[in-house]
């Protein structure tokens, strides 16, 4: 929305997190947003804003996950491609974040953990507390290279895998993510890998951060659609990277299961919020002078804020520190919520920008397809079994 109001709450939000970054990113309209978004990566960065979920211990901002839901709201109704994109980056920075507070508190996993358990966990905490640093200290993007959702096949088929140097000193990386958002931007590439032994044998799952300029590391053309075409969704291959071992993070036991768990939680927080964004984007070419006498208008554009009131509770359950079962089924709920009813609302927004506007720009057709494309984020419905997915409720887990 480009009214005054919308502007201002907008601003408010984005401004929340880092001041000034309102006014920069309104500078440039949409339309040049999603022709280059390169503009608002460098200013996320510049602004400080990457770091925004990255806990204050480690140099970040350590912003609420409510705070970090209005935030994406905001991008996105200014920048849908960038809000889409830098989804990637704030959903493992915040699942990280989570192991890192963990150490020597047991809130990673849980009470009755033994001195194995609680070692791992203090070990884990410590190896994401320095990776965190290291990311915030610079400022750096993120990109995400998660599982690919395929229908039929389990989210723990990877693709890439890490095979430990015989010395133990660091591990060789090898796979393909396609696609990969922020390819273009990005500092690092987060991705999960099978972690292999010099002999083959399989030996558990890790995160693994490749600085985006190593050897062995290219892109290559894969996305085609108009829609999201400045998200930087290009395939990205990796062919023998070497990474040091301190940025290997091995997803072992319960402090793995619950990183799985946050990482899809937050997921779906962040990419239902960016969502809602693109359609606050595609309201705002109803003209101001239109939008009082607009039954249509003024009804989708409640029909947002009830959207994302849904979001907002699961968020603020993830603040108030409720059981991550229940976040995760919150979430997931508001995202398929978001999900089922988001088309019908921009079909309406479109309906009432007026056939002058589609004639003007292709922009406002082209949101609102893309409005459609959330279903096409894993964990896809139909295909929801998976680490850190068992916590979900059967009908939510198994629904076509």
């Amino acid at each position: 929305m480009r009214g005054e109001v919308a502007a201002d709450r907008a601003a408010d939000r984005l401004d929340a997190v880092a001041d000034g970054l309102y006014a920069k990113l309104a500078a440039r309209p949409p339309e040049e947003h999603e022709t280059d978004a390169g503009p608002v990566f460098a200013a996320l960065k510049e602004s400080r804003a990457t770091a925004m979920l990255v806990p204050e211990t480690c140099g970040g901002g350590g912003a609420s996950a409510a705070d970090a839901v209005r935030f994406q709201v905001a991008l996105g109704s200014l920048a849908p491609s960038a809000a889409v994109a830098t989804t990637m980056h704030h959903y493992k920075i915040a699942a990280l974040g989570q192991v890192a507070r963990s150490a020597g508190t047991g809130t990673g996993t849980g009470a009755g953990a033994g001195a194995a358990d609680a070692a791992e966990e203090t070990g884990s905490a410590r190896a994401a507390t320095v990776i965190l640093r290291d990311i915030a200290g610079g400022a750096r993007l993120v990109a995400s290279g998660g599982a690919e959702s395929t229908p039929g096949r389990d989210l723990r088929t990877l693709g890439s895998t890490a095979v430990r140097d015989g010395n133990g000193s660091g591990f060789v990386v090898s796979g393909l993510k396609r696609p990969c958002s922020l390819s273009a931007s990005m500092d690092v590439m987060s991705l999960m890998a099978e972690v292999r032994a010099p002999d083959g044998s399989f030996d558990g799952h890790a995160q693994v951060f490749v600085p985006a300029a190593a050897a062995g590391l290219t892109r290559e053309p894969f996305w085609r659609s108009p829609v999201f075409l400045a998200a930087e969704s290009h395939a990205v291959r990796l062919t023998r990277v070497r990474v040091a071992g301190d940025r290997v993070f091995p997803l072992r036991g319960r402090t793995g299961a619950r990183f799985a768990a946050d990482c899809y939680l937050w997921f779906q927080l962040l990419i239902g919020a960016s969502y809602l964004g693109v359609a606050q984007c595609l309201a705002g070419f109803t003209a101001e002078d239109r939008r009082a006498g607009s039954r249509r208008w003024n009804d989708a554009v409640e029909h947002l804020r009830d959207l994302e009131e849904d979001l907002l509770a699961a968020a603020r359950a993830v603040d108030d520190g409720a059981p991550t079962r229940d976040l995760l089924n919150l979430a997931v709920r508001a995202r398929d919520r978001i999900e089922d009813e988001l088309g019908g609302i921009g079909g309406e927004l479109l309906r009432a920008a007026g056939g002058g506007v589609f004639a003007r720009t292709g922009l406002p057709a082209t949101l609102a397809g893309a409005l459609h494309a959330i279903a096409f984020h894993p964990p896809q419905r139909g295909a929801r079994e998976g680490t850190g997915l068992e916590l979900l409720d059967p009908e939510l887990r198994d629904r076509a």
